[in-house]
């Protein structure tokens, strides 16, 4: 898939079918979008692209808005290859796009810039400066003018009829649901990041651990978890298996949320290494032990519960 850090893409892409929007979780709602400028560039036989923005949004107007994405750019990208998609316009949303007007955003940057043929968004799909740009919007232009094709996609809900969006993830996330979140991206939710080097406290209570910060990602309930992971070539694409620990460590007294992962029977040094964390399972809240010795026996527990249980059988 190749990326484009502006609106001036090659003439090769021009006359794509162009899903447009933020797609943070890349989830059901998202798919549905995804699947309908899909068909179209299957029937039209012409590529399909992604036009998003980084960073998110909501976090260029809260600069401490941490613990937020559900799939920061490394993440999305991976997904919306897989998916089979041709292309990504990646910009940047700063201030000097802010201010560019719903009008100049279609006529500058959809029509003379990237040249579409079709445009595919969700039906909550804002655009320009103060969000005076909407699909009613959208409709209105085209119909006048004829210049592309647009596509609305209706809401998509679940089976309870409740709204599917990133909002309902990053909740269940927070609120330690672990599976709901997946069921909603039909995917584990899945992050990334290097294992950098820890006190080495766990290891002394007898379990060794890969920690990695979590700061880039949605602020997920503390607590331990059933996890799967992958690990780099070296270890031929193997999954691994494991529980981990996310949370501020309150036997130790610590302040930073911290994830840590011990996995099963595995003694690698895997210092520096990247490591893709898969959370399949919610084991239980973090908590404060008396002694050192009860948090050893509740590890214990945790990953004879998960062994026992089997719940890995089928992963």
């Amino acid at each position: 898939m190749f990326i484009f850090r502006s609106f001036n893409i090659p003439k090769d892409f021009f006359n794509s079918i162009l899903a447009i929007g933020n797609f943070d979780g890349v989830h059901k709602g998202h798919q549905a979008v995804l699947k309908e400028a899909q068909e179209i560039s299957h029937k039209k036989k012409k590529k399909i692209g992604v036009l998003t923005f980084e960073p998110h949004p909501k976090c260029f107007f809260n600069k401490n808005f941490y613990f937020f994405r559900l799939t920061p750019f490394r993440e999305k990208y991976e997904i919306l290859k897989n998916m089979g998609i041709d292309f990504m316009v990646n910009i940047k949303f700063d201030s000097r796009f802010l201010k560019k007007s719903a009008f100049n955003f279609i006529t500058e940057n959809v029509v003379k810039d990237l040249k579409v043929d079709t445009v595919v968004t969700g039906f909550d799909f804002v655009f320009g400066n103060k969000k005076i740009g909407d699909v009613n919007y959208l409709r209105d232009y085209v119909k006048k003018t004829k210049e592309f094709r647009f596509q609305v996609v209706s809401e998509v809900k679940n089976e309870k009829t409740l709204e599917i969006s990133s909002s309902t993830i990053r909740n269940s996330l927070r609120e330690g649901k672990i599976e709901h979140a997946n069921s909603l991206m039909t995917r584990d939710w899945t992050v990334t990041g290097r294992v950098i080097k820890g006190e080495q406290k766990a290891r002394k209570i007898g379990f060794r651990t890969a920690n990695i910060k979590m700061n880039n990602f949605c602020n997920l309930c503390f607590g331990v978890y059933f996890v799967s992971l992958n690990l780099s070539k070296d270890f031929d694409k193997k999954k691994f298996f494991g529980i981990a620990n996310f949370g501020i460590k309150p036997t130790f007294n610590k302040k930073t949320p911290l994830l840590e992962i011990h996995i099963f029977d595995f003694t690698n040094d895997i210092y520096k290494e990247r490591l893709k964390v898969s959370f399949l399972k919610f084991i239980r809240p973090e908590k404060k032990f008396e002694s050192i010795e009860k948090l050893r026996d509740q590890i214990k527990k945790d990953i004879n519960q998960v062994k026992n249980d089997r719940l890995f059988k089928d992963n």
